[in-house]
């Protein structure tokens, strides 16, 4: 039975001013699973707020919650052996890089190549697996076939697996369901956002012909640390109101418009998914803490889950 976790990306804004404090009050709702989220992975390379792994197992063992997964990134830039140290202390076994940027099949060729090697050493230096999380730009298309399916038949099932954002594979035009049952037990972890009945946006973020999908030569989809960390410029007012509607697509987990239950039971049947990760982008309530709380509630009306650890 899959077990219900959260990753503090939900709370980032809390992290940002009180780390400590906020994983004690994450931990003190009853999230049991967390998942930390690192974006500044090549100064820091913990939870990305400063936070010694000591000091976090130790607030996380006061009330049984531990961390089962950590999002690393840029993760092409970041010191993989600092990574396992820090993550060894915790006892987290999942390390997923949460963005890449893909431009041709061969740079992609090359992106499979470096996940091998670097999920080798992840695996032989800590034994933790090398998971990728999705987006949308995942699902477009080299030849016709997603850049998902490339990734997944150019890598080693042993230390690769996926961390399948249902969400995001949603927006992206799919199936959430049949994208959990074709990739199986590559699926290691999932993670469940939702979507708004009210929403701004329409739900399909790319198109509905094969040749909306398809990469042309000269584009390029998705960020890594190159474009993470490039100067940018302020945001024009075209751009602030596409981010007002991309912000109100996002509801509180259990809430929105998404088969849910039917992701959970997939899951269940055709996955080996220990974890499925509760992540809020965005909300309309007062702070992020009512928000994780709000999802809490929501979330615990669905069956075939464990709020253990």
């Amino acid at each position: 039975m899959i077990k219900v976790g959260l990753i503090l990306y939900s709370v980032r804004d809390l992290m940002a001013k009180d780390p400590l404090g906020t994983v004690e009050a994450v931990a003190k709702l009853g999230y049991k699973n967390i998942e930390v989220c690192n974006h500044n992975a090549i100064k820091d390379f913990g939870c990305g707020f400063g936070l010694s792994a000591e000091d976090m197992k130790a607030k996380f063992d006061e009330y049984g919650s531990k961390v089962v997964s950590a999002h690393i990134f840029p993760y092409e830039k970041t010191n993989l052996h600092e990574i396992v140290k820090y993550n060894a202390i915790l006892g987290n076994r999942n390390i997923v890089n949460p963005n890449d940027r893909f431009t041709t099949y061969d740079e992609l060729m090359k992106t499979c190549e470096f996940y091998n090697k670097s999920a080798r050493i992840l695996w032989e230096e800590g034994g933790m697996k090398m998971l990728y999380h999705n987006h949308t730009q995942e699902y477009r298309t080299f030849g016709g076939k997603s850049i998902l399916d490339i990734m997944m038949e150019n890598t080693d099932p042993t230390y690769v697996g996926l961390e399948l954002d249902t969400f995001w594979t949603m927006r992206a035009g799919k199936d959430p369901i049949e994208m959990l049952k074709h990739f199986g037990k590559r699926v290691r972890l999932v993670h469940q956002k939702d979507f708004a009945w009210d929403a701004l946006d329409p739900i399909n973020q790319i198109g509905l012909s094969p040749e909306d999908y398809e990469i042309k030569p000269g584009e390029a989809w998705g960020t890594n640390g190159d474009t993470f960390f490039a100067p940018r410029p302020e945001p024009t007012e075209e751009q602030k109101a596409a981010m007002a509607r991309r912000q109100s697509c996002f509801t509180e987990i259990g809430d929105g418009i998404m088969n849910i239950q039917g992701i959970i039971d997939t899951a269940n049947e055709f996955c080996e998914s220990e974890y499925i990760i509760l992540e809020q982008d965005a909300t309309r309530l007062p702070t992020s803490l009512d928000s994780i709380e709000r999802s809490m509630v929501s979330f615990k009306k669905f069956k075939n889950i464990s709020w253990e650890g």
